[in-house]
């Protein structure tokens, strides 16, 4: 049964309209997880709520067997062209840092350099090396940069094939933001699982009456819900546990540094009120670029909760007619319920756009998502 069950849903699958070999290959390491947290879904019937036995399985226990199998699926669903673009641009970016980072350490080791090092002094580097040193590695850094520009014109046609209503702006907000990389898996994401789960319903209807199999199909189309639920609620931990965390704790600092930089102008001498007040300038484009990002997060977390509940509403019905499922019917007509529900989502995986006020906030803000990342 198992083996039938697996060629006609991968037939089913390669018939789509997307790519074949990338489907066949999501849907080749996705199947075997999903089947395992499928029959650990109907387990979860027959044991306890709860049990003082640490070997004996209880509901919580099985929930988090099968959230574990559904974490490995959204790594494997999480496998698109958007990522693959998304994850060669992060690449770019962290090659473009170290570029940077290596330059400021040269220009730091020229100024205690010899002109001119002795062919045996090996260890040693010369002014004429090092200027050679940081040509290279700003020419690196500026090719970089152009090639990222590139792959942000490939994002935007991926992303628009996939009919999301997006400019070119909002692509680069979501290449420079913090979480860009979840928003590109949570668009995968959800994309694969609607196919899947369109390809599941014509499977389920196909089944007739046969309610062994429609009934399997319904629990791996109950559990894909839940893989956008799961991946819904990282999101919302990363933002409100992470990410506002680190900003607020960066508004306190630059909020301090003001103060006592506002300080500074009034009680030192006039000769160096030029500096001070160039610091505070630079003070305060920090906290309002990272009030603006902060407000931006809220946002995008605003869109993934809504979408989180319309999700939860469905799983949810879907749950508890797979615990009690008498027709195989009852089942296709809920599955045409979701997929439309999915359908009507669709305008929700499309990232905020981020409206900067100068050149110099939008500097700030991929400054920020830098230090945000790099704490993280």
């Amino acid at each position: 049964m198992k083996t039938l069950l697996y060629s006609l849903v991968m037939v089913a699958l390669m018939a789509t309209a997307a790519p074949a070999s990338s489907l066949e290959a999501i849907w080749s390491d996705v199947h075997p997880r999903l089947s395992k947290a499928v029959a650990e879904l109907e387990q979860r019937g027959n044991v306890p709520d709860s049990s003082w036995n640490p070997f004996e399985a209880d509901k919580d226990s099985v929930d988090d067997d099968i959230n574990d199998l559904l974490d490995e699926c959204i790594e494997v669903l999480g496998i698109s062209d958007m990522a693959t673009i998304k994850a060669a641009i992060q690449e770019l970016q962290k090659d473009s840092r170290h570029c940077r980072e290596t330059v400021a350490e040269l220009k730091t080791e020229r100024l205690a350099a010899p002109k001119k090092v002795e062919k045996w002094e090996l260890w040693k580097k010369d002014v004429s090396t090092i200027d050679e040193e940081i040509a290279s590695l700003t020419a690196r850094e500026k090719d970089n940069t152009r090639r990222v520009e590139e792959l942000v014109d490939q994002l935007l046609a991926e992303m628009r094939k996939l009919g999301m209503n997006v400019d070119r702006e909002q692509v680069e907000t979501l290449v420079y933001s913090v979480t860009g990389s979840d928003d590109v898996q949570m668009v995968s994401v959800f994309n694969n699982v609607k196919l899947i789960t369109t390809e599941l319903q014509r499977l389920t209807s196909e089944a007739n009456e046969n309610i062994e199999m429609a009934k399997r199909y319904y629990g791996m189309h109950t559990l894909l819900l839940r893989i956008l639920l799961n991946l819904y609620q990282q999101y919302e931990h990363k933002i409100d546990e992470v990410y506002l965390v680190r900003i607020e704790e960066i508004v306190e600092k630059q909020e301090d540094l003001m103060d006592e930089t506002e300080d500074k102008i009034s009680d030192e001498p006039e000769k160096f009120r030029e500096i001070y007040e160039a610091n505070l300038k630079a003070q305060t484009l920090t906290r309002d670029t990272a009030n603006l990002y902060a407000d931006y997060l809220k946002k995008n977390r605003e869109r993934i909760v809504d979408a989180r509940e319309k999700v939860a509403d469905e799983y949810d019905a879907a749950l508890n007619t797979y615990q009690t499922v008498q027709g195989a019917h009852n089942l296709i007509a809920l599955m045409r319920d979701a997929n439309a529900m999915l359908e009507r989502m669709s305008g929700l995986q499309t990232p905020e756009l981020m409206v900067f006020q100068n050149v110099e906030m939008r500097n700030e803000f991929r400054k920020l998502s830098a230090k945000l990342g790099a704490e993280g």
